[in-house]
């Protein structure tokens, strides 16, 4: 079994598709939350990473600290606002069979 450390944050939107690239390439996974509620200009995109073992209580700041770093860093410098995180549980699928 696997884990998915689920991390939100709101970014402009118009930001949202230029920031999910920079991350991709980083080893984050991203989905769309929606439009926050209380700045309608920005979207909530989840950043995701997965894990084999599952993250001891203080782990998940510390990869909410790598983000937010990562977020503000020069080759990326986005404006982002939120807190928090969880994770989630993966379950580990075999691959379907595709029929011809």
């Amino acid at each position: 079994m696997s884990y998915r450390v689920v991390i939100p944050r709101s970014i402009p939107f118009g930001e949202s598709n230029r920031v999910q690239q920079a991350v991709w390439k980083r080893g984050y996974s991203t989905r769309i939350a929606g439009r926050d509620a209380a700045l309608p200009d920005r979207v909530v995109v989840e950043f995701l990473r997965v894990v084999d073992e599952l993250p001891e209580p203080g782990d998940v700041p510390g990869l909410e600290q790598d983000l937010e770093r990562l977020l503000s860093g020069s080759r990326i410098n986005a404006p982002f606002q939120g807190s928090g995180g969880w994770v989630e549980t993966v379950q580990n699928r075999p691959a379907r069979k595709r029929t011809a």
